[in-house]
């Protein structure tokens, strides 16, 4: 199968070939000037190369073709602030957090139309194909998702000045791009590690992977849920890293998500499985379902409560 425009720079954008990634999704833009999505990932290009005047009006122009997509808004927000525009980033960020979306699905004789919020009509066929032609991802699924950005202001603010970080149960999904500023970066994954240039791959289980020290930090995102003796792997994730950051998904009902063996997950769960509290937890509600994930910190060096995040590796 050739693949598009679009998959081509997501393909380079991961290799941090940033101008030749831009110049594929501007491609992919030209053939359908009107998929936000498009120009989320062309912004986000022109940001790591601090292209951000560039990138602002194409995290803009995402905003203005799905307004109720908020990672563009807090993205628009990041480089506007950046750029020293403190009091459009503040009003950009009050409309991720504002907004809401309302999805209703009405049988025509048409087939089902999907109707949005901003006013905007589409067939749900059309949509369909045009997600399935994209061949999305289970990370190009989820990458929008607010629990996602939390994670990552989460390391952002914690792991300034961490040294090393490993990513358990990856599953191909680039979170490590996030954090190049750590020398050394691992993803482990039974069947899938993310490969990508810095990124050492490793797969194993991980209940036989031992490390010849501990990590700094690991990240543990929508595994636990899946894993049989969750209390056994808990506690391999406790000796493997000195500050973890772990989502679960928060209270979903048993036998929604097949793979799932654990639902509904809870606080009290967590905390039986660990064997103690997190010193910091939070429970994400996303914008565009009632779905709901907890994040917790685990800071393996003290049991003491955070009331908001801190920074630890300094």
């Amino acid at each position: 199968m050739i693949a598009t425009d679009f998959s081509q720079g997501n393909q380079l954008l991961r290799s941090n070939k940033l101008d030749e990634a831009i110049a594929f999704y501007q491609r992919a833009i030209a053939l359908n000037p009107s998929f936000h999505w498009y120009y989320r990932k062309l912004g986000e290009a022109l940001e790591k190369l601090e292209r951000y005047e560039e990138a602002v009006v194409a995290y803009h122009q995402a905003v203005q073709l799905q307004p109720n997509m908020a990672w563009s808004c807090l993205d628009l927000a990041r480089v506007l602030r950046l750029l020293g525009r403190e009091m459009e980033a503040v009003q950009v960020e009050k409309k991720a957090t504002q907004t809401e979306t309302t999805l209703q699905v009405n049988s025509s004789s048409e087939g089902s139309i999907v109707v949005l919020n901003s006013g905007n009509r589409y067939k749900s066929t059309d949509f369909t194909n045009r997600i399935a032609n994209e061949k999305l991802s289970y990370w190009s699924k989820r990458e929008s998702h607010i629990y996602l950005f939390a994670v990552r202001q989460i390391i952002n603010k914690i792991g300034n000045g961490a040294t090393s970080i490993i990513d358990v149960g990856s599953n191909g999904c680039p979170y490590l791009d996030w954090f190049s500023w750590i020398p050394e970066r691992y993803s482990l994954d039974l069947r899938k590690p993310y490969k990508a240039p810095g990124v050492i791959s490793v797969t194993t289980d991980f209940f036989k992977y031992n490390p010849e020290k501990q990590f700094d930090l690991l990240t543990c995102l929508q595994v636990i849920e899946h894993i049989p003796n969750a209390e056994a792997f808990c506690h391999k994730l406790l000796e493997t890293g000195r500050m973890l950051v772990v989502s679960v998904p928060y209270k979903w009902k048993a036998g929604q998500t097949k793979s799932h063996i654990h639902d509904p997950v809870d606080l009290n769960k967590m905390n039986y499985w660990f064997g103690r509290e997190p010193n910091y937890y939070n429970i994400i509600q996303e914008v565009e379902s009632p779905l709901q994930r907890l994040v917790c910190i685990y800071y393996t060096e003290s049991t003491k409560k955070w009331d908001r995040v801190r920074t630890v590796f300094k």
